[in-house]
């Protein structure tokens, strides 16, 4: 069944069976048998086939990848969790959304590997949304994103409250978005529906191609004032917008002592060690 959920991962995401065969190393043939099989254990079209434009995802394909991509980690974080136990080593995963990876945690990762030395640790970059619903399916996972939470199946602790400034050349046409569910997106909208802005809008799902744009006197838009940092020499006004930095876990986290003592030195740390931008 694995060897299924990964031939239908990459038939999705490459939006070809013949990239997907040559990504995976195995033949085309095989590759259409593995999405059949599927297609057949859930009595469902994955798959609309077109010939000349490729493949598109059914809705029900594009509920089915979701799905895949948790079955896999969780496959995943259990395999390694095995070995660990083996190795008498914990593996522990931080996600973080791209404004605290850029702004906050690459500095803090030192001292946390330092103060935790027999955690195996993985940390990946999400947007808000993807990591709240990594976290529901994962108890052995922490998350940090840039909004409040109400979500009844996890656990909040409101960290810092980050600043935002309006960062760019003011008289650009373009204005720079996150994604849609990014923890950014929503200010960025709030931001420039309240201001009236008629603007061409450019969006990405990456905060260091924003980055970048705004390096290049490539338009305007709203980041954290810690961004600031990796824009020397960008003109920014201050705005009276703020936003929470939230940890959010599993519930089960109680349950677990070294993750708990793990919440709880981030909580302590970042509290301590990162003041609110003035």
């Amino acid at each position: 069944m694995l060897s299924l959920l990964h031939t239908f991962i990459a038939v999705y995401e490459k939006k070809s069976f013949s990239q997907a065969a040559a990504l995976l190393y195995i033949s085309q043939p095989t590759v259409s048998t593995h999405i059949h099989r599927l297609e057949e254990l859930t009595d469902t079209p994955l798959f609309v086939r077109h010939d000349k434009n490729g493949i598109v995802p059914t809705p029900f394909g594009v509920l089915f990848y979701e799905r895949s991509r948790y079955l896999v980690n969780y496959w995943n974080c259990t395999m390694n969790e095995l070995q660990q136990t083996k190795n008498k080593r914990k593996r522990m995963s931080i996600l973080m959304s791209h404004s605290i990876a850029e702004g906050y945690f690459n500095d803090f990762i030192p001292l946390l590997i330092s103060c935790f030395p027999d955690i195996d640790f993985d940390f990946r970059v999400y947007n808000s949304e993807d990591i709240i619903n990594e976290v529901i399916q994962n108890s052995k996972t922490l998350g940090l994103i840039e909004k409040p939470l109400t979500h009844k199946k996890l656990t909040a602790n409101a960290l810092l409250n980050d600043e935002l400034v309006h960062v760019g050349d003011v008289n650009s046409p373009y204005w720079l978005m996150r994604e849609p569910h990014s923890g950014l997106h929503f200010y960025q909208e709030l931001y420039f529906d309240q201001h009236k802005l008629d603007l061409n809008k450019l969006s990405t799902n990456n905060i260091s191609f924003i980055y970048k744009l705004l390096q290049n006197n490539i338009g305007q838009t709203l980041v954290s004032k810690k961004a600031l940092e990796n824009l020397p020499g960008i003109p920014w006004e201050p705005t009276n917008i703020s936003r929470s930095l939230t940890l959010v876990s599993n519930p089960l986290v109680t349950e677990d002592d070294t993750l708990k003592a793990l919440s709880q030195f981030i909580c302590k740390t970042l509290k301590n060690n990162f003041p609110p931008t003035a």
